[in-house]
């Protein structure tokens, strides 16, 4: 079998070795996802920032690692580029205008070329690494334009690309500095992905209007390149979530915080503590259930996780403080001496931790403001108990919300919508929450994320097969490297 190339930012965080040594990754959602995806290729590199900055005393030189059998190739980002085109261009212009918070967006043409040089750097690291006969898949907003860079740099090979956040309406496309550079540079894909047809949708319609792209419903075709678009839902590990039959808790923290419940109900929400997560607006629907229904006064607390992201940034400073004062008011109106009603941890826990909570909650707050898929409904999903599962209260603004629809479906924007909802699951008879519970699994169990990679990885292996709907023009042979190398 041919070695398949994963290309991201970021390589996967390590914490301390295992039982047999090795490295383990830390948890994460594109992590998980990306090693189960991966799980059926005897031999893969994944390659990418290894989350240091360069020495300017010493000759850049690239890390090595092994994770579960994949080997990981790094490298370092200069102070300059860390600025310009991480902490820049990718999260204060590419993150606001994906999810499409206009209002956010900043374009600082300085930020902007860091992250075109940035793909260069990418381009020219990973070349050298690469065998002729690889498959190399790239993720994510960060590399929009790698796959450019590789051609000019000759790669001829088969080359995908998969996006993990929403792709945002023309409208917004355009506040990019050059947005019809950036498609051309996309067309350079053999395979493009979306989580949900929205994106994709959104996409064509951008190509259309950008490049002139003709579209027959699998195939865009423009400036004489040929591309598959497809939509290839994440999914998750569910054995990693699920429990055991007969299996106690074994995971110490949480059961150090569920017995501190006492006999009240559990309200839950796990998130990066991210704008596009709808933290805020979640905890003011949560205050308005308290109001709108007291009779669960001092019955139910709301335990809400959210790891620290990004920390450094203006933007997740002022969130945090936002949800800081947020929660400190309502405790402090409603909170009694033997009696919080939220809890809240800024951290980040195990994934062994989490599946504990998602099996002791009632209920499941997943409420972002705008998301590309959203993995956390999933493992709450995986984690229940089928004969006493709890209840998904899920956005209609997550990518999930299109394969999760008997989940409690909401407004995150709508208070009392939400706290309607809260109520709903609480009040939910067990019948229903089984019903609900067990369609929700099927699709869980069906769509895992080692059926994510096979369909991805097999239409994009696709090309050399010689399908013409997978298989895009490459350059001339002499095509020359990149004019602002």
């Amino acid at each position: 079998m041919r070695r398949l190339v994963v290309v991201s930012n970021r390589l996967p965080r390590t914490g301390a070795a295992g039982s047999r040594g090795q490295v383990e990754p830390l948890p994460g959602g594109l992590v998980s996802a990306l090693l189960s995806a991966t799980s059926r290729y005897p031999e893969c590199l994944w390659f990418g920032w290894n989350g240091r900055v360069e020495d300017e005393e010493r000759p850049p030189s690239l890390t090595r690692q092994s994770i579960r059998g994949i080997d990981l190739a790094g490298f370092a980002l200069s102070r300059e580029d860390v600025d310009g085109y991480y902490l820049g261009f990718c999260n204060e212009t590419l993150w606001p205008l994906l999810h499409c918070f206009q209002g956010r967006v900043r374009v600082i043409p300085d930020q902007e070329t860091s992250y075109r040089r940035a793909q260069i750097s990418f381009a020219r690291r990973l070349l050298p690494l690469l065998r002729p006969d690889d498959i190399v898949w790239v993720h994510d907003y960060h590399l929009f334009l790698l796959g450019r860079e590789l051609r000019r740099l000759r790669w001829h090979g088969p080359l995908g690309f998969f996006l993990h956040t929403p792709f945002p309406p023309h409208e917004h496309w355009q506040l990019l500095p050059d947005p019809r550079d950036y498609l051309d540079a996309m067309l350079s894909y053999d395979v493009v992905g979306f989580q949900v047809k929205g994106s994709l949708d959104n996409y064509v319609r951008c190509s259309r209007q950008e490049v002139d792209a003709r579209w027959d419903g699998d195939v865009l075709t423009a400036l004489g390149q040929v591309q598959r678009v497809g939509v290839y839902p994440v999914g998750i590990d569910p054995g990693a979530f699920r429990p055991a039959p007969g299996r106690a808790p074994d995971a110490p923290q949480a059961r150090g915080l569920i017995p501190a419940l006492r006999d009240r109900r559990l309200i839950l929400g796990v998130d990066r503590l991210d704008y596009t997560k709808g933290i805020p607006e979640r905890i003011l629907a949560f205050e308005q259930f308290l109001r709108s229904y007291p009779a669960w006064l001092r019955k139910v607390v709301y335990v809400q996780i959210a790891s620290p992201s990004r920390a450094s940034v203006p933007e997740y400073m002022k969130q945090k403080r936002r949800v800081d004062a947020l929660i400190g008011r309502i405790n402090g109106e409603f909170g009694e001496h033997d009696w919080m009603p939220i809890r809240y941890l800024y951290r980040s826990y195990p994934q062994e931790f989490l599946a504990e909570l998602y099996r002791e909650a009632d209920a499941m707050l997943v409420t972002p403001l705008r998301d590309g898929m959203n993995l956390v409904a999933k493992e709450f999903v995986a984690a229940q108990d089928p004969e006493s599962p709890g209840v998904l209260i899920l956005s209609r603004c997550a990518g999930a919300a299109e394969e999760m629809r008997e989940a409690l479906i909401i407004n995150p924007l709508v208070t009392a919508e939400v706290a309607a909802g809260i109520n709903k699951a609480l009040s939910m008879p067990p019948a229903e929450r089984r019903w609900r519970h067990q369609v929700l699994l099927s699709r869980v169990l069906s769509g895992r994320a080692s059926e994510w990679g096979r369909r991805f990885v097999g239409d994009l292996a696709g090309y050399e097969l010689g399908d013409p709907s997978t298989a895009a023009t490459r350059p001339p042979a002499g095509a020359e490297a990149s004019a602002t190398a």
